[in-house]
């Protein structure tokens, strides 16, 4: 058949308006890499954790603390050491339109210490902070490790006796023990000792580099003149066996730094917290000193490369390193909730207090069986029912029963409705509708016994034995 003329220019303009629609599709949104959405039972795991670890570090008697996401570039700069991965090749960094340059924060502690100086805390010791939030590094995304992460932390300012790292030390344990992770976990401490011991230390490692150079990678060769001692924290296979065969730091640590770190150990003794000396242990921050430590888990989920949950050490010198005029103590710890949250058995997170569903029926002549109901339940006709259901509602809440209450849908019906109560773990379903205000009573469905029975309002909470 021949196309007239009139044919052919619709069919062109129908083509062109399908190419344009095409071409001008908007791209659906789709997150960053290394960051996630977290909803449903992961977020329940997280909330738990959180609860638990702030609960744990009020019982030590620590404040909540918040501290901005954005920072002076220069906070982290200072601390962190500039020859550090972080600072080198992770640091989320921009010059804002004020010319300042900012970072979003990859750690805590430097943060912290940070508002300690910037309130004249430091005049006022001691301090003891609790923290949790999101941190952010570029580093590759891998299991248990993203770019946006969160944290829960604590940080003790102004003592600096060997009990405070034993007390600290003690607060991470008893957490990680409340999380059902005692059997599983394993704590590794050290001591990089004070400064003369160190730097004694320093030197005796750079030597060392210097002759195994040619073994190292490029990144740890590099850091021989700078800062030898993080060569021991590098990841790389090809640093591991020249790191296994250079000198602990234990051969020299000068009398007060042996006799101190005798003592945490004792300390730690005395409460029964199993640990294990690791003289290889080292930190990757450089702001460390004296006992440093971490937690450990064997576990599928996390990898053999990523198995430690918990971590932290002293820091004695840190608040002279960010510009406070006087030396003040600390002792923190930081852990991972990704991590943790992985690991978290389900059994050790409590269940939540099941939802009452209230469903309203709008027209009830339609249906002789609630249970099988199919027609639209969407009902315009009369609000004071709705309005009820939502005064039954605040009820059942004001004495702390989480309930759901169904608006109405153009899409639902009764029977989708009461598929998704299921879905939702409620017990009850309460019915309302016109034949049950006039009677001043509702119709309950007990979703576990499938029975169905009316029940005065007064008479509901007896009913469904809150």
């Amino acid at each position: 058949m021949i196309k007239s003329h009139g044919q052919l220019l619709w069919q062109g303009f129908q083509k062109r308006v399908i190419s344009k629609v095409i071409t001008d599709r908007i791209e659906p949104a789709r997150p960053i890499r290394g960051t996630r959405d977290r909803f449903g039972s992961e977020n329940i795991k997280y909330s738990h954790i959180l609860k638990i670890a702030s609960s744990i570090a009020e019982l030590y008697c620590y404040d909540h603390v918040s501290t901005p996401i954005l920072e002076l570039s220069q906070v982290f700069e200072r601390t962190l050491g500039e020859d550090s991965d972080i600072i080198g090749k992770e640091l989320y960094s921009f010059v804002d339109k004020g010319d300042d340059k900012l970072t979003l924060r990859p750690e805590g502690t430097a943060g912290i210490v940070r508002a300690l100086i910037s309130n004249n805390l430091i005049y006022d010791l001691p301090q003891k902070f609790y923290y949790y939030g999101p941190m952010f590094r570029h580093e590759r995304p891998q299991k248990g490790r993203l770019r946006q992460f969160e944290q829960f932390g604590v940080e003790l300012f102004g003592h600096e006796h060997p009990t405070s790292d034993i007390e600290v030390i003690d607060m991470a344990w008893t957490f990680l023990n409340k999380i059902g992770l005692g059997d599983s976990i394993e704590l590794e401490i050290n001591s990089l000792g004070d400064s003369e011991s160190r730097t004694k230390y320093r030197d005796v490692v750079r030597e060392y580099l210097r002759k195994n150079e040619h073994h190292l990678s490029e990144d740890s060769a590099k850091r021989i003149s700078t800062n030898p001692l993080r060569v021991l924290d590098s990841k790389n296979p090809k640093d591991a066996p020249v790191i296994q065969d250079c000198p602990t730091i234990t051969e020299y640590y000068n009398s007060t730094s042996a006799k101190r770190f005798d003592d945490v150990c004792q300390g730690l003794q005395d409460l029964n917290i199993l640990y294990k000396i690791n003289p290889r242990l080292v930190r990757g921050l450089d702001y460390y000193d004296n006992t440093i430590f971490e937690f450990k888990c064997l576990n599928p989920n996390l990898g053999t490369a990523q198995g430690t949950v918990l971590a932290g050490g002293r820091y004695d010198g840190l608040v002279q390193i960010m510009g406070g005029k006087e030396k003040v103590p600390g002792i923190g710890w930081a852990a991972g909730i990704d991590r943790l949250a992985m690991i978290l058995n389900d059994n050790f997170i409590p269940s939540r207090k099941r939802p009452m569903a209230i469903i309203i029926i709008p027209d009830r002549e339609k249906s002789e069986n609630l249970s099988t109901e199919t027609e639209p339940i969407i009902s315009s006709k009369n609000n004071k029912l709705y309005y009820y259901g939502l005064n039954l509602s605040k009820f059942l809440r004001d004495k702390d029963i989480p309930t759901l209450f169904y608006h109405s849908s153009h899409q639902s019906s009764l029977k989708n409705i009461l598929s998704n109560t299921v879905k939702t773990n409620a017990s009850h379903v309460i019915f309302v509708g016109e034949n049950e205000i006039a009677k001043g009573e509702v119709t309950i469905k007990d979703l576990d016994n499938k029975i169905q029975k009316g029940c005065k309002i007064e008479n509901i909470l007896q009913y469904i034995k809150i």
